[in-house]
């Protein structure tokens, strides 16, 4: 039987078993009824936290294929991209066009999710980033080498769409298999 008809199954049979036994008195009743929304809500915020992953996933494959222009389908379209530094980008067209650049000099990258997590319309997930650098980095050109960092990211997901997002990674790591120096002022 599948997994979600019998956790429906299940769920229908505790409440009829729930509310049967509050026919004796109005209080009982009153927590049956407590319990049995208290369980539809966990239900429901059960399949929240799965949906929410599987955008994020089908988000990252869309992402890691350079399949761009399907990015509509899991991000809206004035969504909010909080960068690290505090710069905000507004609007999909806008946090596609970032992307294209920031993204170019990564050659073969991928993405290993090392943690996740998702309650009622947010999901926040750990991944350690993997690619070879080809191109200009902070002036300097950096022919093939290979980088790892760790990225970590806070998406607010509303109707299957990331709409607003917070995005940390580290960029001293990064700047250092780079072969740059941290430098004290």
């Amino acid at each position: 039987m599948d997994r979600k008809l019998f956790h429906t199954l299940g769920l229908g049979a505790l409440a009829a078993t729930l509310l049967l036994a509050a026919c004796a008195s109005p209080a009982a009743k009153k927590t049956a009824t407590a319990q049995v929304e208290a369980l539809q809500e966990a239900a429901m915020s059960r399949d929240q936290a799965a949906s929410n992953k599987q955008v994020v996933q089908t988000f990252l494959g869309l992402f890691m294929s350079g399949n761009w222009d399907a990015f509509d389908t899991v991000i809206a379209t004035d969504c909010v991209l909080h960068e690290p530094g505090g710069v905000d980008i507004v609007g999909l067209e806008d946090m596609k066009a970032l992307w294209q650049v920031a993204y170019a000099p990564l050659k073969e990258i991928g993405a290993t999710t090392i943690a996740e997590t998702s309650e009622g319309e947010f999901y926040t997930g750990f991944y350690t980033m993997e690619a070879t650098y080809e191109g200009e980095y902070m002036g300097r050109q950096i022919a093939g080498v290979p980088v790892q960092f760790n990225q970590a990211e806070t998406m607010h997901i509303v109707d299957g769409k990331i709409v607003e997002w917070w995005v940390e990674f580290d960029r001293l790591g990064m700047a250092e298999e780079l072969g740059f120096e941290l430098q004290p002022k």
